[in-house]
């Protein structure tokens, strides 16, 4: 493959990663607990040359760009007092534990609401879960209240908080997120009342859309370059 062709190509598919994940962070402006994604880069010649010293025998490809994954922004994002019971924020270092129909998963949205059973479970119904492992049921007549260390009035049970893994989570959906193992208890604390906001930087973000929008142009002009410069080098030596 020319070596121009697949740089310029490689570079519009970065762009194009990175304005969707972009777009996704915008889209997710208000909704509680949300972090803004981050994606990294790396050189592909220099990952071919650390696949070859691996043992891989890929040959000299060339340069260009390779997306080499996504990750989190896990700033704490404000505090907004709601006043609604229900509502849960984490002050600090920590994930809530609930579970879904594909096992246990982790969230920092803290909308949560008691259903007609009085089990305390997300916006989607999951149950939120204590540090046995066990649906949060508040009994009836009593008022939900849960202090600063997650411990739920007059039920014995205290809310799981888990804590960020060293080797990331992956995202499922929902504002959920999963991981390989399981994850040691969390410092933070409870703020009853109360919602993390998302940590998105929409000055932030739009500045990104643009920078990789004309990134991307930059890249299709490159490659359209390339393509003109193939097809007149294929016209020399002609007999006219």
């Amino acid at each position: 493959m020319i070596r121009g062709l697949y740089t310029a190509l490689s570079g519009m598919v970065a762009s194009m990663t990175r304005q969707s994940v972009v777009a996704d962070d915008v889209a997710n402006v208000n909704t509680p607990g949300f972090k803004q994604g981050r994606t990294s880069q790396a050189d592909f010649e220099l990952a071919l040359v650390r696949s070859a010293a691996a043992g891989a025998n890929l040959g000299p490809l060339g340069s260009g760009t390779l997306g080499v994954g996504l990750t989190l922004d896990r700033a704490q994002g404000p505090l907004e007092t709601t006043g609604n019971p229900s509502d849960l924020a984490i002050e600090g270092d920590g994930l809530f534990v609930v579970r879904t129909v594909g096992g246990t998963a982790y969230t920092r949205a803290g909308d949560f609401v008691l259903d007609g059973s009085r089990t305390l479970v997300t916006q989607e119904g999951q149950p939120v879960l204590d540090t046995a492992g066990r649906p949060i049921v508040v009994p009836a007549g009593s008022e939900f209240s849960v202090g600063p260390d997650g411990t739920v009035a007059g039920t014995g049970q205290r809310l799981a908080l888990v804590a960020w893994p060293a080797g990331g989570l992956s995202r499922l959906g929902q504002n959920l997120y999963t991981a390989a193992a399981a994850l040691p208890p969390a410092g933070g604390e409870i703020r009853q009342g109360s919602l993390e906001r998302s940590n998105v930087d929409m000055a932030g973000a739009m500045t990104d859309l643009i920078r990789f929008q004309r990134s991307f142009a930059m890249d299709a002009r490159a490659l359209s370059i390339q393509d003109g410069t193939l097809g007149d080098a294929s016209q020399l030596g002609r007999i006219r």
